[in-house]
């Protein structure tokens, strides 16, 4: 069978996780990368015309949802964890990426943009805003910490693992994470989209697939167009 080894920083419980083993996969959930929470008080976002949040995390770390703004979403997981805080998102690109929410987010010229994101976030998505008019502050929602420690037994224990065919990332920092704690380039990647692929090639990966979303369905099926499982044969 085989085995993929899933770097996000959820762990066992990553939607992700589960949706690979639904396709058949084994799957190995070892964290390069984690994310130290920073609550954010509503008041300090509440002159913001906009609010953007670019992930689940990011939406976890207000404490208070400010009722002045509106909120736009990178994507569907973001969309869900805001509804269910009880807050309709006001704006979802049709892709889930940040470089089409940079380009769709309507009404920003000469208005006041809270960026809630983490600390490693690349400059695209502020910088696309900023062009367009708008005045962005990028907000801190948590930090991330690249090579966890806790994670070094259990990544040794998965590359030993003879089934293992990729390690899939979600990020520059888990790429970088990986290499901290020991792992191997010889690994073919699957990416989560065009950043962390640049990041995957720097640092000496082989990269056999990109998701063509960025979110858990994308990289899902990145993986599956990369790596088939075989059919029975009188399936």
């Amino acid at each position: 069978m085989i085995a993929i080894l899933v770097t996000r920083p959820g762990g066992e419980a990553d939607p992700l996780v589960h949706a690979l083993r639904q396709r058949g996969y084994r799957v190995h959930a070892v964290p390069t990368v984690e994310t130290e929470p920073v609550e954010l008080a509503a008041r300090s976002l509440e002159t913001f015309d906009w609010i953007v949040l670019t992930s689940a995390r990011g939406v976890e770390a207000l404490v208070d949802l400010p009722s002045g703004p509106s909120f736009a979403v990178v994507g569907p997981e973001t969309a869900r964890a805001l509804r269910a805080r009880g807050v309709e998102p006001s704006h979802e690109p049709v892709r889930p990426d940040g470089a089409d929410l940079g380009e769709s987010l309507p009404d920003v010229n000469g208005k006041r943009i809270a960026l809630v994101r983490a600390s490693a976030a690349a400059p695209d998505l502020p910088n696309r805003l900023r062009e367009r008019g708008a005045t962005v502050e990028e907000v801190v929602a948590y930090r991330t910490v690249q090579g966890p420690a806790a994670s070094a037994a259990q990544l040794h224990a998965a590359l030993a693992d003879p089934e293992l065919s990729a390690v899939v990332f979600a990020s520059g920092s888990a790429v970088r994470g990986f290499i901290e704690l020991g792992g191997s380039k010889r690994l073919p990647a699957v990416t989560i989209g065009p950043h962390t692929t640049a990041s995957a090639h720097e640092l000496g990966f082989g990269v056999i697939a990109e998701a063509e979303t960025q979110d858990v369905a994308g990289l899902s099926q990145a993986v599956a167009r990369a790596l088939p499982l075989e059919v029975p044969k009188n399936a």
